[in-house]
């Protein structure tokens, strides 16, 4: 069973392995040039001397609040992203959790959504986990984020419907469509595993049509997929999940809070938590572009949602956002690069000992 994931990445499904090399090849180029255009977008009208002499002057106290609190926000993620996973591995930890998330935040830093697959092997390498299981939990919690995103986003609406609309006129109803569409994608979830046994059998039947291998090679994938949607089930989950949500996003507002204080923007531009509160939204949205650690997209959101709605300079805007990314960036690398590599470096020698792999903890 554990090498399910494996065999299905195997298959070639008549595509030839150097299409699928320039698909991903192509997607990077991608991703670059958004960086890029982004990043120029942004910084178009940035003084660097400017820029960089505002940036040094945030305190080193105010850098190691926000290291801190980049920790706890990780280790809140981690607290229930191990909720989600409890059902089918309860012999994973948070601080398991944390070390795959810090994993999987630095490969991002490189390679956009890589760190998606790369949390999921650490947790293989280190628990024996199904790595599909542990994908479905990931989707899952893709899907809180945009739904809490949302909620937010209604929340920063209520304080500045007015000059939101003005500067980002089409927040409000994207903001909409993406909170009813996550909360469907999420009953959706909920459903095909409340009725996971019919939900495989239509499944099978119709792609036995195509091909019958093919069709139990996905279906045995599916059900070890639908088994890391199991704390759906659990109504006691739910508070555990709700909870650390909320305090999840407190954090990232947190975060950005503490670097207003650090620039003294709480008392030259005025900037309180309700401030702190939007920006944190707003930003969040140029997170969800795939750019190698968010770069340009979380500047560019972050420096307008600065400029357009408190009218603040551009230079202190993007100073201010380029140390709260920097600082996050340097963080998550300091502790996943070491991480992914003591955890390869373990899993590698195990294998050349000849030591028989984990066993997938739904098997």
């Amino acid at each position: 069973m554990r090498r399910r994931f494996d065999s299905l990445l195997s298959l070639n499904f008549g595509i030839p392995d150097v299409n699928a090399r320039l698909k991903k090849i192509a997607q990077y180029l991608i991703s670059l040039v958004l960086m890029f255009f982004f990043l120029y977008w942004a910084f178009r009208e940035v003084d660097p001397a400017v820029l960089w002499g505002t940036i040094v002057e945030l305190p080193l106290f105010w850098v190691a609040a926000i290291v801190l609190t980049t920790l706890c926000t990780m280790v809140l993620r981690s607290w229930r992203w191990v909720v989600l996973m409890r059902p089918f591995a309860p012999q994973v930890t948070v601080r398991d959790a944390s070390l795959a998330l810090a994993i999987c935040y630095s490969a991002n830093v490189a390679i956009p959504r890589s760190g998606e697959a790369l949390r999921a092997i650490s947790l293989k390498w280190t628990r024996g986990t199904s790595i599909s299981s542990v994908l479905a939990t990931v989707v899952v919690e893709r899907i809180l984020d945009l739904i809490w995103l949302s909620l937010f986003l209604g929340v920063s609406l209520l304080l500045l419907r007015e000059r939101i609309n003005q500067a980002f006129p089409l927040l409000e109803p994207l903001g909409i469509i993406a909170l009813i569409g996550s909360l469907l994608g999420l009953v959706f979830l909920a459903f095909i595993s409340f009725y996971r046994e019919r939900a495989l059998f239509v499944i099978e039947r119709l792609l036995s049509k195509v091909s019958p291998r093919f069709a139990g090679k996905i279906i045995d994938l599916l059900g070890t997929f639908l088994n890391g949607l199991q704390a759906l089930h659990s109504p006691a989950a739910y508070l555990e999940i709700v909870a650390s949500s909320l305090l999840l996003n407190l954090g990232y507002t947190a975060i950005i809070y503490e670097a207003f204080i650090g620039f003294n923007f709480t008392h030259t531009f005025n900037l309180g938590l309700e401030a702190a509160l939007v920006i944190m939204t707003i930003s969040s949205i140029g997170v969800i572009f795939p750019t190698p650690g968010s770069a340009g997209t979380y500047h560019a959101f972050f420096g307008q949602a600065l400029v357009h709605l408190y009218a603040m300079d551009t230079n202190a805007a993007l100073a201010c956002a380029t140390a709260v990314h920097a600082i996050a960036n340097l963080t998550y690398l300091t502790l996943g690069g070491p991480a992914l590599f003591w955890q390869w470096r373990r899993a590698r020698r195990d294998s050349e000992a000849g030591e028989p792999a984990p066993e997938d903890s739904d098997k």
